[in-house]
């Protein structure tokens, strides 16, 4: 599903193709426990709602970040960008599975943002079943 630009929704026009490669680097940021990513591409600001429930400010989530996976198989589908000028909102499905071989799924919306010419992630939501 792609969202229609319209002057609510305008941003530049290679934004959504940027935010599309950010949010593919993002997910092989945690596949990978990449924390320099993070450190690059995170807001000073930024907060993660965890599946857990659990609230984590920047530090937290590098901190989580830095531990290996604990599923396999991890796979985006059906990721949509909305944009809404200088802000944007990706959401993702996921698909994985648990250490016991379980196969699980979940959610995620990460909240962009343009600062000072470069996307940061401001704000993550994940849920998983």
């Amino acid at each position: 599903m792609k969202q229609e630009n319209s002057p609510t929704h305008a941003g530049k026009p290679d934004d959504e193709a940027s935010l599309s490669r950010l949010n593919q680097e993002f997910i092989t940021a945690v596949k990978t426990s990449d924390v320099a990513w993070f450190e690059t591409h995170l807001a000073p600001d930024f907060l993660s709602s965890n599946a857990d429930g659990s609230l984590s400010d920047r530090a937290g989530f590098l901190k989580r970040a830095a531990l290996p996976t604990q599923v396999g198989g991890f796979t985006v589908h059906d990721v949509l960008v909305r944009m809404f000028g200088t802000t944007a909102i990706v959401h993702g499905r996921t698909s994985f599975t648990h250490p016991d071989g379980q196969t699980g799924r979940g959610r995620y919306t990460d909240v962009w943002a343009r600062h000072a010419n470069r996307w940061l992630c401001v704000a993550a939501d994940v849920s998983r079943g």
